[in-house]
């Protein structure tokens, strides 16, 4: 009997790598202490996670954005003038997800008391920097404003190399 099911909320311990492990990429030690939902359960070894983008670690956090934004501006441009002027706001805008397939071994489920206590942090988090608090269940996806803001830094930065 599967030890998870699809929807459960889990942790991904951290461990270091073993064996083959370091050459055939079933664990990726960058990604221990992140938390997640499972999507699908495959197989013992094969469990599909969207990972929380808040839990991962800056460095991975700050690429995923940056690809996001790409994949964002690509998109945009590949629409004519008068397809982008139709869209809304909620169309325009879209959030790209981190999944990751891992073994069962390598996943813990999530305590009730930790949801809550990040749920919490992420309010908190959201309220100090001027956020509106919706309610925990909706998904946290940058505003227009926002993803122009990263666009920019990112051409910032691809200027400067």
């Amino acid at each position: 009997m599967p030890k998870f099911k699809d929807g459960d909320s889990v942790q991904v311990k951290v461990r270091e790598v073993q064996g083959k492990e370091a050459f055939e990429g079933g664990y990726a030690p960058h990604l221990g202490g992140t938390r997640g939902t499972i999507l699908k359960v495959y197989s013992p070894q094969e469990v599909a996670v969207d990972l929380d983008i808040d839990s991962l670690p800056e460095s991975v956090r700050h690429r995923h954005a940056e690809q996001q934004s790409a994949m964002h501006e690509k998109w945009l441009n590949s629409l004519s003038e008068e397809a982008r002027n139709r869209l809304t706001d909620e169309e325009k805008s879209f959030r790209l997800r981190y999944v990751v397939l891992l073994s069962e071994a390598d996943l813990e489920p999530l305590k009730e008391s930790a949801r809550i206590s990040d749920r919490s942090k992420q309010s908190a988090s959201k309220a100090s920097r001027g956020g509106k608090i919706i309610g925990e269940s909706a998904p946290t996806r940058p505003t227009p404003a926002q993803l122009d803001q990263l666009e920019e830094q990112y051409l910032k930065a691809r200027r400067q190399r």
